[in-house]
């Protein structure tokens, strides 16, 4: 059987065809115009993440009135944390923050990863609130500063943990990638 190849629409010159990534050589059909993507990871999978233990009513609030805002802030929470994911056999510089998302495709333990730092970068935000310890100093009832104390003392404790925590996952994605651990593992 014999498949005739369709004539191309667009006048594109056949012998040119193979090096454009976004032909495809059969029809000269711009795969980008389709509908048609490059698997990738969007901010917005991290972010759904991140906002599981992330609960704050101005971030609920600027959700609801400005999307758009609330992206720039969530994203900037992300962009914040990613260096601290050292390990990252992936490269975490080649996003698009204008179509927002990464340019590689991340897995589960690495979509976590950035979602833990993420929040971490929320809460740093949190406990050094300048209002916050204003209002605990400027406090003159020992029992309202006390209980201002004790919330960011919640909140630096949350945040060891959170960080104890993602630690853990690095070195449990470390050893996932290693090499040598699949050569010598005992069962």
């Amino acid at each position: 059987m014999v498949y005739e190849i369709p004539p191309i629409k667009d006048g594109t010159d056949m012998d040119n065809m193979g090096q454009n990534p976004k032909l495809d050589i059969h029809d000269g059909t711009d795969l980008d115009n389709m509908g048609v993507k490059e698997p990738t990871t969007t901010y917005d999978e991290i972010f759904d993440l991140a906002l599981v233990q992330i609960e704050d009513y101005h971030l609920n609030r600027l959700a609801e009135d400005s999307p758009e805002d609330f992206e720039i802030v969530m994203e900037g929470f992300m962009v914040r944390g990613l260096p601290n994911f050292e390990n990252c056999r992936k490269d975490l510089t080649a996003r698009d923050s204008v179509c927002k998302k990464f340019d590689v495709v991340l897995s589960d333990i690495e979509k976590s990863i950035i979602a833990d730092y993420t929040s971490i970068a929320w809460l740093d935000k949190e406990i050094n609130d300048v209002r916050q310890i204003t209002g605990m100093i400027q406090n003159n009832k020992e029992a309202h500063r006390y209980s201002e104390a004790n919330n960011l003392n919640a909140k630096v404790t949350r945040r060891d943990q959170l960080m104890e925590q993602v630690a853990t996952k690095k070195t449990t994605y470390s050893l996932q990638q290693s090499k040598w651990l699949n050569k010598y593992a005992l069962d």
